[in-house]
C-alpha cells in the first residue's frame, strides 16, 4: 500500500511500484469489463470453450449480464422515488448519485469530487489511495491522474500526466512528462493552456479554505484487512456466471442439431466430384434408389435435455442467492402476479437488505457533499441541517397505510401535514397548501363554543353564638 507521495518525483516509476494498488486497479478493470458484458474475452474457461472447434463448429456465444442486472436492480430500488432532501440551501446542486451507486456496487467504492464548477465522480481506475501507515482505512491523500498528449514546438507529440492530489484543506497540482515509464518533471503547470487559469502557490498547492478533503469516499462492504470496499461481484458470483454461460451455449449447440439433421442416403444417390476427388451427395438433387438400397431418411440427434435444464436451474438459483436477488424481480415464474407492497417486501427481504446497505451509505455521503459545496459557495450549511431520505419505490398497500394512520391518529401522534402526505399530497405543493388551508378552515368553522358555567355566589358564613 502507498503510505506517502514519494512516487511523484522526477525519475519515479509509472505506474508506481506498489503491489496492493496494482492489484486494486487490475481488479477494477476486470469488474468494469464484467459490468460491460465482455465475458467472452475475460472468462478463461468460457473463452477456451468458444475457441475450441475440435468437437463441433457451432458454439453460440451467450452473454448473461447477471452482474449488471444486480447492480441495476440495487440502483433502481435505491432511487425508486425522487430523493427527499431537506435543507435551508436555496439551490441544491446536481450530483452524480446514480453513477456513485453503480461504482460502489461494481468496484467496491466510489468517490465524489466537489469543485467550484460542480460535483463530479472520479473513476477509481484513475485514482491512487494513499493510506496512513498506522490506520489502514484512513486515507490521507486521493491522487487523481489523467493522461493526455500534446505536440511541442517542434511538432513532436509527447505524453503527459496531470496529478490532482486531494488532502485536508488543499489540492496539489503536479504535471509530469512520461518518458519510457518514468516521470519527468514536475513541469510548470500554467504553461499549458488547459491549466492556465488554476491559481496555485509554491509546489503547485491550491488552498481550498475548507477544513476537509473535497473528496467524499463512498465504501461498499469493508473488512478489517481492506482499505477499500468489496465489489458485489464476488469470485463465487463470477465463477457461476461463467459456468452458466457455458451451459447455455452447450444447450443451444445441442438444440441447433435438431434444425440440421444428418441425411441418410444410399450409395446410388452420390455423384463423383472431380474437384474434391470423392463421392458426395448434393442436397436438392433427385435420389434414385436401386433394389436393396437403404431408403433415404433424416437422422435426428435424440438428446435428452432434462438433466441439463435441472443443472441450469440449480445454478441460477444459487446465483440469485449470492446476488441476493429474488425471482419476483425477474419475468419468470412469478410474472403476471399482483401482490401488495407488504407481501412484495417480504419476498424481497434479501434484496432490500443489499439495497439498504447502498442507500444508507448514500444518505450519509450526500449531506457531506452538500456541506462541502456550501463551504465553497456560502452560506455554509451544517451537516446537521441537511437530511436525506431515499425511498425504494415499491408499491404501498393503501389499506395497511390507512389502518396504521388511524391507530397513530387515535394516539394523537399524527400531524395534519403527515396525514396529507399519506394521502399523496407533496409537502410544499399548491395542492398540499390548498388542502391544508381548506381543512383548517373547516375545523375553525365547526369548533364548539366555549361552555358558559355560572356558579352560585358564596354566602358569608354566620358565626355561631355559644351560650355562656
Amino acid at each position: 500500500m502507498l503510505n506517502n507521495l514519494d512516487f511523484l518525483i522526477d525519475g519515479g516509476q509509472w505506474p508506481p511500484k506498489d503491489e496492493d494498488e496494482a492489484n486494486r486497479i487490475a481488479e477494477h478493470v476486470l469488474m468494469r469489463q464484467i459490468y460491460n458484458g465482455l465475458h467472452d474475452s475475460i472468462f478463461p474457461r468460457y473463452a477456451a470453450y468458444l475457441a475450441d472447434t475440435a468437437e463441433r463448429q457451432h458454439k453460440p456465444k451467450i452473454i448473461l449480464d447477471w452482474a449488471q442486472l444486480a447492480t441495476t436492480t440495487y440502483l433502481n430500488l435505491c432511487f425508486g422515488k425522487p430523493i427527499e432532501i431537506k435543507t435551508p440551501m436555496k439551490v441544491i446542486p446536481d450530483r452524480p448519485d446514480s453513477q456513485v451507486v453503480i461504482d460502489a456496487s461494481r468496484y467496491g467504492h466510489a468517490a465524489y469530487e466537489v469543485t467550484n464548477q460542480g460535483i463530479y465522480i472520479i473513476n477509481p481506475e484513475n485514482m491512487y489511495l494513499v493510506v496512513s501507515p498506522v490506520y489502514l482505512q484512513h486515507i490521507t491523500h486521493f491522487v487523481i491522474f489523467a493522461k493526455f498528449k500534446q505536440k511541442n514546438d517542434e511538432g513532436k507529440e509527447l505524453e503527459y500526466i496531470k496529478f490532482t492530489i486531494h488532502s485536508k484543506g488543499q489540492i496539489q497540482h503536479l504535471l509530469f512528462e512520461l518518458r519510457g515509464g518514468k516521470l519527468s518533471g514536475p513541469l510548470v503547470l500554467n504553461s499549458f493552456p488547459a491549466f492556465a487559469d488554476i491559481v496555485i502557490e509554491e509546489n503547485g498547492v491550491q488552498k481550498t479554505d475548507v477544513d476537509d478533503t473535497l473528496i467524499v469516499h463512498v465504501q461498499n462492504a469493508l473488512s478489517s484487512e481492506r482499505y477499500y470496499g468489496r465489489s458485489d461481484y464476488k469470485p463465487s458470483v463470477l465463477s457461476l456466471i461463467e459456468s452458466l454461460e457455458i451451459s447455455f451455449s452447450e444447450r443451444d449447440a445441442v438444440q441447433s442439431n435438431f434444425t440440421a439433421p444428418t441425411p441418410v442416403i444410399p450409395d446410388s444417390a452420390q455423384v463423383f466430384d472431380h474437384g474434391l476427388g470423392e463421392w458426395v451427395y448434393r442436397p436438392g438433387e433427385p435420389i434414385f434408389t436401386m433394389p436393396g438400397d437403404v431408403p433415404p431418411s433424416l437422422m435426428v440427434w435424440d438428446a435428452q435435455l432434462g438433466h441439463v435444464e435441472a443443472a441450469i436451474d440449480q445454478k441460477m438459483d444459487q446465483l440469485l442467492q449470492m446476488l441476493q436477488l429474488s425471482r419476483v424481480l425477474l419475468a419468470g415464474k412469478d410474472a403476471g402476479t399482483a401482490e401488495s407492497g407488504t407481501a412484495l417486501r417480504f419476498r424481497l427481504i434479501p434484496t432490500m437488505s443489499q439495497v439498504d446497505k447502498h442507500a444508507r451509505a448514500m444518505e450519509k455521503a450526500i449531506p457531506k457533499v452538500l456541506n462541502l459545496w456550501s463551504q465553497l459557495h456560502p452560506p455554509v450549511i451544517e451537516i446537521s441541517n441537511i437530511s436525506v431520505i431515499l425511498k425504494d419505490g415499491l408499491p404501498v398497500d393503501q389499506i395497511e397505510t390507512a389502518t396504521a394512520a388511524q391507530i397513530w391518529d387515535s394516539l394523537g401522534a399524527l400531524s395534519l401535514e403527515r396525514k396529507l402526505e399519506l394521502q399523496g399530497f407533496k409537502e410544499g405543493s399548491d395542492a398540499f397548501n390548498q388542502e391544508l388551508e381548506r381543512i383548517r378552515g373547516a375545523q375553525q368553522r365547526i369548533a364548539p363554543a366555549e361552555p358558559i358555567i355560572k356558579l352560585q355566589p358564596v354566602l358569608p358564613v354566620q358565626p355561631v353564638e355559644q351560650n355562656a
